[in-house]
């Protein structure tokens, strides 16, 4: 197709293996599953493991390098780099509901405390591209998880 300028080109494949997908973009290879329901083998991400797989690293990109902290604003010219611990589960709806399920999103942001990483992660739910996509299948909910959260 002439005249589009793509962010992204994936191929795919079916494999020797039943169920199993091999999925190329210019730069990587991997390999996927249909979920177990419909057949695939269960060892490798399915297609649910894939969606919630690019909204954490969006989110570990985003809040990685600071560029939504309300006190740090994107294009000051500021280096911020915190480490970033994201954790996501998804619950699945009973089959017949509009959606798959629910996402519960953990964010833990090094030397911030739970109040602060819950006013970037309304930043993040406002100006983020990708979680609009996953809302369309997920409910999601993002929690702000604090360093005793992670020790538990």
């Amino acid at each position: 197709m002439v005249g589009y300028d793509y962010a992204s080109a994936i191929t795919g494949c079916t494999t020797d293996v039943q169920g199993r997908f091999a999925l190329r973009g210019q730069s990587f290879e991997l390999l996927a599953d249909g979920s177990v329901a419909s057949g695939g083998p269960g060892r490798a991400p399915g297609p649910l493991d894939l969606l919630v797989s690019a909204l954490v690293a969006n989110m570990l990109n985003v809040l990685r390098d600071g560029e939504l902290s309300p006190s740090d604003p994107a294009g000051d010219g500021d280096d911020v780099s915190r480490v970033v611990q994201v954790r996501a589960r998804v619950s699945r709806y009973p089959a017949g509901r509009l959606k798959a399920g629910r996402l519960k999103v953990e964010v833990l942001v090094d030397g911030l405390d739970a109040v602060a990483t819950a006013a970037l992660l309304e930043v993040y739910r406002d100006g983020c591209r990708i979680l609009p996509a996953v809302e369309t299948v997920l409910d999601v909910d993002l929690h702000a998880a604090s360093s005793d959260d992670a020790a538990a």
